[in-house]
This record gives C-alpha cells, structure tokens and sequence, in this order.
C-alpha cells in the first residue's frame, strides 16, 4: 500500500544503501524554491488560499512533494469507486472468490467519546465533530446496482443473499459468527463469485462520503487557523504526561493499544516491536535530544515522528517485482534497519517508538489521494492518544477523564496530528478480543479462493480506484509542506 511517489534521484546502490544522484543539480534549484517558500509563508493565510488558488487554476500545475507542499481542501464531498475484476485462467474448472468490503465507518475527531471535552460544571461542551459521514454505499455487479445499508443493525445473512443473474451471492452479514460467512473486526459487504472456465466478472463498489479536514494541534507556525480542531488543539506546553494517560478515557486505549509487541501474522516478527534492541536504542537517542527526564507524552510523539522522517525513505516495491511481490510488510524494527519503508512499514516503525513510552498508537486503513484527487491508493496510518496536562484540565474546568486527544498522524505524508479530506477512512483498528491481531489481519487478508496453491495460475484478481462524478469542495485550501 502506497501513498508517496519515490522520490526522484534517489538509487540503490550495489551495497543496498540509497543515494541521491541529483542532489547536487539541485541545490540551486531548490535554493531558489526556498526562497519562495518562505515568501510564501509569510503572507496571511487568506493570501495563502488566494496564491494556491491562482495557481490551481494554471492546467500544468501538478501538486507533489517535490514542489515543496501539497493543497488540501478543508471541506470535500465525493464518491470514490472500487472497480474489481476477477478473471478465471483456468480452462477445465470453476473457481470461486469470496471478497469482504469494508462498510466505511462515520468517524468523529475523538472516537469513543460523545463530547471532545466534558466540562466539570456540566453546562457545556465542546461538540465532537464529524470528520467523515458516509452517506451512500453502492455494489453493481452482474448488471444489478445493490445499496447497502449504512446501519451496522441492518444484516443480511449468508442464507438471505442476493442472487445475481450470473449466480453471484451479495449479503452483509454482520459480526456475530465465524467463517467467511461473516464479517470479522467491523461490517463488512461479503460478494462470493463463481467463474465457469475463462470467465472474468468486474464488479463496482460506490463510497460516498462528506469529509473535512481536522486537526489536534494548534501551533500557529505550522497549523493554518481556519482548519476545524485549531481552537481546540494541543500544544507541548499544555499535553501531560506518560503516567496521565491512565487517567484519561478509563484508560482504555493504555489497556487496548500499548503491547509492546503486537501482530505478527504472516511476519517473522511483530509488526510492532518496542522490545527490538534497535528500536530501544531509537528511543534512547530521540530522548538524547529533549530535554533531561523529559515526561511530556507529546514531545516524546513529535520527537518520533521527526525522527521517522529523518531517518527512513519512502519506498515500495515496484509492480510486477518478482523480489517482493506477496511478501509481508516490514516491521517496525526491520523498517529501521533497512532504512527504508512504504506507509505500513513507516506505521510499524513509529508505533513501535510510541509504545516503547507507554503512548497508545493503533492502525488505520483506508484509500488516500495524494494529487488533488486524480490519483488514489490504498494506504495505511496511525491514531495515537495524547493527554492534555492536569493543570490545563483544571484551569479550563475540563474533566480528567476526557482531557485528551486523539489524533491522526501519516509519517509518510507529513501530516502530524491531521486529517485531511483526500483520505477516505475504511477501517479503524478495534480491539482485539483474541489478543493475536485476527482484526488486523482480516482487513489485510479479505479475500478467500478456491486456488489451494496460492500459485494465482488459475485465478486473477485486480483492482483499482476512482471517482465517480466530480468533487464538490469548499471551506479554502491549505498547504502541508514536504
């Protein structure tokens, strides 16, 4: 899963290292681009919108990191579509799929809380807002179009499906059972395909959503103000500490989300490892910079972050490399070692930093756009929790139990505490009942098939995104900077 082109220049060389043929040719340029940059930033942030604006409107402009930023909009409706096509290469048998689609979740800026913040004299609250409200789900498969209800009530049972012309089966069936009859970790959409000898089926999976941008941090040098959570976030100087976030929230997501190794299905390792010698010793040297003893749970979680950044270089595989191709996301100590990462690598890697001090981090999946909506990919990130300080909940009346944040945080695409409305949210980790990452797992593995041999010589699977319909935007823009 992907979100960040590679960078340009940047090669292998025979000892495995990277290095950056162009750096050199660049430095004018990019002396020249810094001066711009800092022009730019200087203006208001109303000047900002209206740059960006001009800009956008010039049919060659391409927004990409190399250009130092990427434009986000703050408000966004869209629909986004999973175009799905099975092909049966075999010319003697039947083969069947069995595919779960996640139903998109509403999320809001603080997850398992009604208010962002309960005030201690009971007469207000700060709303907690809605980030992303999915309000229609579509299936068109076999020349039926199928809405699915957004409910999580709403079931449909294996014995219930829908029946297509061509034999298909469509159902929802909830959670509440085992097998690839049910859903496993959140509501899903369950399709089992039959294909007779060389057949091929696409099939088309609709999201529309409305989403905003959000952010949980309010610095003023790098937050653009008109962004929804600005006047509500965190700063350094009012976050708590480590041993705060047992007093925060029931202190669930210590419970839930801060194993110091967790997921190893399909790894040789934990994909989160905070035990790993080279992880400790990550720690020890982000700790080296801060100050001494330093408790601050957020200068800890920005210092990780920074050095993630700092120290791993996006990478994936390139399609079609026999190298690579089926093999497990590195872990969070292997993406240190190596180097190098793509998102759910750079996501193992940060999250094992966290949980080394205590700090919940858990995953999120979902499909992001990283070019003003004309590209998309399947994508990976983290939610982290942050307590805000006890002197601060109490100056401001706020309760300790709900004087915290929870953010969103994407390392590979510099989004420190934000949201942004290019990023439909699939699925948000829960969880885990069984202790062994089987959620996590059945969103990675959602697909079943009658090819024993997992050799793909007789069966074909493969997807791809896009937009139905255009994109309705508002509220500004507002860069991020590379």
């Amino acid at each position: 899963m992907t979100a960040k082109p590679n960078r340009r220049g940047i090669v292998q060389t025979d000892r495995g290292r990277t290095k950056n043929i162009l750096k050199g040719r660049k430095n004018r340029f990019r002396s020249i681009i810094m001066l711009g940059l800092v022009a730019f930033i200087m203006l208001s942030p109303q000047a900002r919108e209206m740059t960006i604006g001009k800009i956008s409107e010039v049919k060659d402009f391409i927004m990409n990191p190399t250009s130092g930023y990427l434009v986000y909009d703050i408000e966004a409706d869209y629909t986004l579509n999973r175009i799905v096509t099975f092909e049966n290469k075999d010319n003697d048998m039947t083969e069947y799929f069995n595919e779960s689609l996640p139903i998109s979740p509403d999320v809001y800026a603080l997850e398992n809380s009604n208010s962002m913040y309960t005030y201690t004299d009971g007469t207000q609250d700060l709303p907690n807002q809605k980030i992303q409200d999915v309000t229609a789900i579509e299936l068109r498969i076999d020349g039926q179009s199928i809405n699915i209800p957004l409910e999580n009530s709403a079931i449909k049972s294996h014995s219930e499906a829908i029946v297509t012309p061509g034999g298909h089966k469509v159902w929802w069936p909830g959670t509440s059972g085992t097998g690839n009859q049910y859903c496993i970790g959140g509501p899903c959409v369950k399709v089992n395909v039959n294909l007779g000898p060389s057949q091929i089926l696409t099939f088309e999976y609709l999201v529309t959503i409305s989403t905003n941008s959000y952010t949980w941090w309010s610095d003023v040098n790098d937050v653009d103000p008109r962004i929804p959570g600005y006047s509500s976030g965190m700063l350094e100087q009012n976050s708590g500490t480590f041993d705060d976030l047992q007093d925060r929230g029931g202190g669930d997501r210590t419970d839930d989300f801060t194993d110091l190794r967790w997921y190893d299905k399909n790894r040789p390792d934990h994909a989160i490892d905070a035990t790993a010698a080279n992880v400790i010793a990550a720690v020890s040297a982000i700790d080296s910079n801060l100050p001494d003893g330093n408790q601050n749970a957020f200068t800890f979680a920005r210092a990780a972050f920074e050095y993630i950044k700092d120290n791993i270089v996006y990478y994936t595989c390139p399609p079609g490399d026999p190298s690579c191709a089926g093999q497990p996301a590195l872990s969070g100590p292997a993406c240190l070692a190596a180097g190098q990462g793509d998102c759910d690598e750079q996501t193992n890697a940060f999250l094992s930093l966290l949980r080394a001090k205590g700090i919940p981090g858990w995953y999120v999946f979902g499909i992001l756009s990283s070019k003003s909506y004309t590209k998309w990919e399947a994508h990976a990130w983290g939610y982290i929790q942050l307590p805000m300080s006890t002197d601060w909940c109490n100056e401001n009346n706020v309760e300790l139990d709900s004087c915290y944040i929870e953010g969103s945080v994407d390392v590979t695409n510099n989004k420190w505490l934000l949201h942004t409305a290019s990023a439909l949210i699939d699925w948000v980790e829960q969880p885990d009942p069984n202790g062994d990452g089987t959620y996590i797992n059945a969103y990675y593995r959602p697909l079943s098939y009658s090819d024993k041999d997992n050799d793909f010589e007789r069966i074909k699977r493969d997807r791809v995104f896009a937009l139905e319909g255009p994109v309705s935007y508002g509220g500004g823009k507002f860069p991020v900077y590379s």
